[in-house]
């Protein structure tokens, strides 16, 4: 017995300490977010400061801009993933399954990768505009550089995320208030209007708000693409702050993006809160089983599978095409000198190991702060707060650029682990969201019994919590994991001495036009993303506990 006891104890020791560790953790995470954020608004309160450029005038223009692009970009991707989303919902057919893949493209696909694909294939010597040159005689046409062409590749590159939060709730659809109106007379297109769409409407909201909010904090697409006519709140906060050294209207700039953010993500929880409430009413609960295309809907099927075709997998398909041709006498012939040369890099193992190293102290890190808010949010205290329930929103309404800057404010010469910190402060929400949900499902029969039996809370957590939040864990962490991998924004704002990511080691080959070799290493990057989004969800369905 006083073996056991002695064991017994020892457990109990280290689960103390390994909770008093990830508290320890949580609170580093808010420092990490609270004190950069302070000290990039600081300049707002300081006294003596030079007149800064960014007048009403031109700060409405930008925001207006920005806004504008944002929307454009939302409708796009709304006009694309509403079709979408009903066809692999409600329709069976060939390259359904690819198509429901994309899903996952948004989420484990760098946006860098998928603007050197845009360049790849609608840049002035993309394939396109080789094909157009031929067909016209040496002509050829502007379609990436411009607000139209930013419009394209936001809209379609997110156009999966409207798909699969849409489709989702279309697949568990009740049908019964549609077949009632049939019977009654009512044709198909008001039942679709009248009743279908309204049921969809908060899911359609919430997935149209998560992607202006995305489109709203663009950054590495503007300044790839080098839009004329105007630039993002983002870019500008970035180029006053880092360019310019105008801390206050970086500042400034940075409040208003923010509290415009803020609100985006205010109105996407109602929507979501309503299409529980809406789900609990009129949903199933089961998926139907969608039904082979009809023989009318064929050439519109097809004429929508060939515009994805085009401005959604074309693109990342040049990436790989890209890494793979040289020019050489005026015409592209195959080659695999690019992969070659990068291959041959030592900065680019480097830049390889560096952002193992990062994505995975991130990830671990993430998915650490992730668990103790959602842990805390069970205290009925804490719940019943609505502050406390928002927090999770609040490092999604700050864009990278101003968390790089604030860092850079507090630290002049950056570390790794600077990175690392500043990429945890801003996605332990996308970990929090699943690891809640898991919490959320834990029945309350097995959370009274273990209350009664566990001999401590720590007991509790790793016996209980903890085996029933494994899916969400291991998902979380695969998923801030990709994210920090993606990540070219902090590193670039960042600018840490001799410490490339494999993201900015992209970047700095695409800046110096070296197009094949970036494209090379964003295959990798994109590879090394996708899989790493694959596995989690893979452990995820092998160790979930349904």
């Amino acid at each position: 017995m006083t073996g056991q006891g002695g064991r017994a104890a020892a457990i109990h020791a280290l689960q103390l300490a390994g909770a008093v560790l990830a508290v320890l953790l949580f609170c580093l995470t808010v420092i990490a977010f609270v004190l950069p954020l302070a000290k990039a608004f600081s300049p707002l309160f300081a006294e003596g400061t030079a007149e800064s450029e960014y007048g009403a005038l031109r700060l409405a223009r930008i925001t207006g801009y920005t806004a504008k692009e944002a929307a454009a970009s939302t409708l796009l991707a709304l006009a694309t993933g509403l079709p979408a989303a009903f066809l692999v919902a409600r329709r069976n057919f060939p390259g359904r399954k690819i198509l429901l893949s994309f899903a996952a493209i948004p989420l484990c696909v760098p946006p860098l990768i998928v603007a050197l694909g845009y360049i790849s294939s609608f840049g002035m010597s993309g394939h396109a505009n080789r094909l157009i040159s031929r067909l016209t005689g040496g002509k050829s046409v502007n379609m990436l550089y411009s607000f139209a062409g930013l419009v394209m590749a936001q809209g379609f590159y997110n156009f999966p995320i409207i798909m699969a939060t849409v489709a989702d709730s279309w697949s568990m659809l009740d049908t019964e208030q549609a077949d009632s109106a049939r019977l009654l007379g009512a044709s198909e297109a008001r039942c679709f209007f009248g009743i279908t769409i309204i049921q969809l409407l908060p899911s359609i909201i919430s997935g149209a708000i998560t992607v202006f909010i995305y489109c709203f904090f663009s950054f590495m697409f503007v300044l790839l693409f080098g839009t004329t006519g105007g630039t993002t709140l983002e870019v500008a906060i970035y180029h006053a702050g880092r360019s310019q050294l105008d801390l206050r209207a970086a500042a400034g700039l940075a409040l208003l993006e923010s509290a415009v953010a803020f609100i985006a993500l205010f109105l996407m929880s109602k929507a979501e809160d309503s299409a529980k409430r809406l789900k609990g009413l009129s949903f199933r609960g089961k998926s139907s089983l969608p039904i082979p295309l009809a023989k009318k809907e064929l050439p519109l099927v097809t004429a929508f599978l060939s515009v994805v075709a085009i401005f959604f997998v074309m693109p990342l398909l040049s990436i790989v095409i890209s890494s793979m041709t040289a020019r050489t006498g005026g015409r592209k012939i195959f080659s695999l000198a690019a992969w070659s040369q990068i291959l041959s890099m030592r900065s680019f193992y480097r830049a390889l190991l560096n952002t193992m190293l990062t994505a995975l102290a991130t990830g671990i890190l993430c998915t650490v702060t992730a668990l103790v808010q959602a842990l805390l949010l069970t205290l009925p205290p804490l719940k019943a707060k609505a502050a406390f329930r928002t927090i999770p929103l609040l490092p999604m309404a700050v864009s990278s650029v101003l968390m790089g800057l604030g860092m850079t404010m507090l630290i002049r010469r950056g570390h790794p682990f600077q990175l690392v910190l500043a990429q945890t402060a801003l996605y332990w929400p996308f970990a929090f969201r699943q690891i809640q949900s898991c919490i959320t499902k834990i029945p309350g029969s097995v959370s009274d019994a273990a209350a009664m039996l566990s001999p401590h809370i720590t007991d509790r957590l790793f016996r209980v919590i903890l085996p029933y939040c494994k899916r969400g864990i291991i998902s979380g962490t695969g998923f801030c994991f990709a994210m920090s991998c993606s990540d070219a924004t902090l590193p670039l704002v960042l600018s840490l001495y001799k410490f490339d990511t494999l993201s900015m080691f992209t970047y700095r080959l695409a800046g110096s036009y070296r197009l094949p070799q970036a494209s090379a290493s964003g295959a990798v990057l994109g590879l090394f993303c996708t899989l790493a989004f694959l596995l989690s969800n893979r452990m995820k369905e092998n160790h979930g506990i349904s």
